[in-house]
């Protein structure tokens, strides 16, 4: 008997180890020199050397680069962040005019977009995030706010953005309401692309957020965690708060007004 109990707890533990603990991507603590990162001066894109205009101090999205706890940088294009001590600002802008087509072949078919945010788990653009079950963000967000959530495609045969993966909205998993809330995501909502094809968990290039609405809405990140496969209180499965619901990628705000009433219209749902 005491063998058997013995072989049973060895199971478990052995069980435990092999699970994926959570990671702290980012408690937005106060930044020191390791926490920044030059761009390089090119790039290769399709075997081809790309300029990333840094050494004219022109680089699309800057060129020093903030990085989170993980080593991977995170940025935005009409949706100025302000990093405090403990918290990220980020505030709802319209710069439609930079980013409206930028990299369009990536999002098929989906219309304008006026801002995003994103973030990366590391410096390369490529992370297997098969590990992890999903992430959770802390985060206060105006009433009547939202923003799409996607994870970008990266190619590393060709060092290329691929297809975007299917839409989801910050409000199908919880309605902002001005106070400090969680949102929980799995992987698994975001198994397929733009195109209806698998989406490639294994190379992710970043998670972004599109479309932060109203224009003028401050929303406020405090946390945010890879979720591990450990279950309980190390590693709790990431639930939702609501229904998942993909975010339309249509160019008519039918659809929008359809699902979400008159929140803020086609806005909210267009891609990037």
């Amino acid at each position: 008997m005491q063998f058997l109990i013995s072989v049973v707890l060895l199971s478990c533990t052995v069980a435990a180890q092999s699970c994926q603990q959570d990671v702290l991507v980012d408690d937005f603590r106060a930044r020191n020199a390791s926490m920044f990162r030059q761009q390089p001066l090119t790039l290769i894109e399709d075997g081809k050397v790309v300029s990333t205009g840094c050494d004219t101090n022109t680089g699309f999205n800057g060129c020093n680069k903030t990085l989170n706890l993980m080593g991977g940088d995170f940025g935005d294009s009409g949706a100025a962040e302000v990093l405090s001590v403990g918290s990220l600002d980020i505030t709802a802008g319209n710069n439609s005019a930079v980013v409206g087509s930028f990299e369009a072949d990536a999002r098929p078919n989906t219309a304008v977009t006026i801002n995003y945010w994103f973030t990366k788990f590391n410096w390369e653009n490529d992370f297997d995030l098969t590990p992890y079950s999903g992430m959770s963000l802390d985060f206060i967000a105006p009433i009547g706010s939202d923003f799409n959530i996607t994870l970008t495609q990266w190619i590393p045969s060709v060092n290329k953005r691929g297809i975007d993966s299917q839409y989801r909205v910050l409000s199908s998993y919880v309605v902002p309401n001005g106070k400090p809330q969680t949102l929980n995501l799995k992987w698994t909502d975001f198994g397929t692309n733009l195109n209806g094809q698998p989406f490639d968990l294994k190379h992710l290039k970043d998670v972004t957020f599109v479309n932060f609405v109203p224009v003028g809405a401050v929303f406020k990140f405090t946390k945010m965690t890879l979720t591990g496969t450990c279950g309980g209180n190390g590693g709790a499965a990431p639930k939702t708060t609501g229904a998942v619901v993909a975010a339309t990628t249509s160019k008519s705000s039918a659809a929008v007004v359809g699902v979400w009433g008159s929140l803020v219209g086609a806005v909210l749902l267009l891609a990037l």
